[in-house]
């Protein structure tokens, strides 16, 4: 998997500045994470939306690199857009989102040394030095969870200034590419690989209302689905899986920072039995068929959704299997163990 920020651009008034941003190795082991653990969908640290914009004024940065590691209040404020403006398309191979921020009508600013909402106007003539990106507004500084940065960008070298009655806004493009090869139980459910798409995709299970004792108020839920990684097996084909492992009862996985990592899995040789409806029929002493080894390795994904119950003042969130699930297939040439890394990548 690669992920590729295509652009980031930044309006002040008429005045339009375009980046490319640094995609950081925490955004990264989001992505390997968040594929392993169906009870923690969406939880903050593992989430992959990035529905968060930092600013930075004054002081910049120093030595930004792809390991760096930066938090929500190493950054002045952040830009709170309450109604989500986000635009994610999936098809079988690539996952593009678009993030708007400082356009919604609900828009604040909070203010990490104040601990408080605050006017943006207040840092007028203040120079913005980076911006960040995160999946949550959080200071996490006396926090049980870390929510580390997830993108920066350093504007240090660029003479730009908050500035009285100039609006500002904030868009990003991201674009998530695989090479694995995809399929699925539904494409109309499920068109793309879930687990990349930082969105998720739209609610299979639908929910109703969950209305007060006095029927004044209610809470509507519209809850995406993810994938989780269920098992690994062989295959000829990409549709199917011959051999199937479950991932913690056949088949452990372990997390290495930004890879997946897969020890001694095994391409058992296998036999097409539709040619061959005895073993003890052979057209001759010396000539009968061969087995053949499989063409792909099959990661097969369930897809899951918080599923909501209870009452109004108990609202009971449980993570569900839909029932849908997809394959990532990929191709092989080699017989015998082999050990896998699956590698998440900045482009």
């Amino acid at each position: 998997m690669k992920i590729k920020n295509n652009l980031v651009t930044m309006k002040i008034g008429k005045k339009q500045y375009d980046f490319n941003n640094l995609i950081l190795d925490e955004y990264l082991k989001r992505f390997v994470k968040a594929q392993l653990d169906s009870d923690k969908l969406n939880y903050a640290p593992i989430a992959k939306k990035l529905d968060y914009c930092l600013l930075k004024f004054d002081e910049p940065f120093t030595n930004l690199q792809g390991n760096t590691e930066l938090h929500n209040q190493d950054f002045n404020v952040c830009i709170m857009d309450f109604e989500k403006n986000s635009i994610q398309t999936i098809s079988e191979n690539q996952i593009t989102v678009q993030y708007n921020y400082g356009k919604g009508k609900t828009t604040s600013v909070f203010d990490y040394s104040k601990k408080e909402l605050v006017e943006l106007s207040k840092y007028n003539n203040r120079k913005i030095t980076a911006i960040g990106f995160n999946s949550h507004w959080v200071n996490d500084t006396n926090s049980s969870w870390k929510v580390p940065v997830c993108a920066v960008l350093d504007t240090s070298n660029y003479n730009i200034y908050l500035q009285e009655n100039q609006e500002l806004s904030v868009t990003r493009k991201d674009i998530i590419t695989t090479d694995a090869l995809f399929y699925s139980n539904d494409v109309n459910k499920v068109p793309g690989p879930a687990h990349l798409a930082p969105c998720g995709i739209s609610q299979i299970i639908e929910q109703p209302n969950i209305y007060n004792d006095k029927g004044s108020g209610w809470v509507s839920f519209n809850n995406p689905g993810y994938g989780i990684l269920y098992s690994i097996g062989f295959s000829s084909y990409i549709d199917y899986i011959d051999q199937e492992l479950i991932v913690g009862q056949d088949i452990q996985i372990e997390e290495n920072g930004t890879e997946l990592s897969i020890s001694e899995i095994k391409n058992y040789l296998s036999k097409d039995s539709s040619f061959v409806p005895s073993s003890e029929i052979y057209p001759s002493d010396d000539l009968y068929p061969i087995k053949q080894n499989y063409k792909y390795i099959i990661l097969k994904y369930k897809v899951w959704q918080i599923v909501n119950s209870g009452t109004y003042d108990n609202i009971i969130s449980t993570p569900t299997d839909t029932g849908y699930y997809y394959h990532q297939a990929i191709p092989i040439n080699k017989f015998g163990k082999s050990n896998l890394k699956i590698k998440y990548e900045r482009s």
